[in-house]
């Protein structure tokens, strides 16, 4: 005979919450058991299909992406093309975010820096970096207002 536990037992094998697993329920992850005399119980199966879900999560996959795959399990050659298909997807967005992570590090040393070796007396060169964006960044979105009511009253002259 299979294991069987209530939600609660379930829920405290796999780490999540209760709530989780009824979220689980209505997404379509996982199947609910059917309605019986007392708690429902869950299986062995859908011990692994949590384990796997809460995989799956700590590895970067939405539950969109995990869900996509959900439909695939039973054939095991369209299952393993898919999920490695995903992987390589995820790891070039993880590769392109940590460039990008990089870029961003190489920016806060660089604002750091020049921090760092500024007089004291003087006022911060990040804030005053910041303040001569933000006007730039300003000045910028007044002329494309500027453009914008240009054009439309070139249009009403065309008319």
């Amino acid at each position: 005979m299979r294991n069987v536990r209530t939600i609660g037992k379930l829920a405290r094998e796999v780490g999540v919450g209760v709530e989780t697993i009824r979220f689980y329920e209505r997404r379509g992850l996982i199947a609910q058991p059917p309605k019986s005399q007392g708690p429902r119980h869950y299986d062995d199966q859908t011990l692994a299909m949590l384990r796997y879900l809460r995989l799956a999560q700590q590895l970067g996959f939405s539950l969109k992406e995990i869900q996509a795959l959900q439909g695939r399990l039973s054939d095991g050659r369209t299952f393993c093309k898919s999920l490695r298909a995903l992987v390589e997807d995820k790891i070039a967005t993880l590769s392109r975010e940590a460039e990008a992570m990089e870029r961003l590090k190489g920016e806060l040393n660089a604002f750091l820096a020049r921090c760092q070796g500024r007089d004291p007396a003087l006022p911060c060169p990040i804030v005053e970096e910041l303040t001569q964006l933000n006007t730039a960044l300003a000045s910028s979105a007044t002329r494309r207002r500027g453009d914008q009511s240009s054009s439309t009253s070139r249009m009403e002259i065309l008319r």
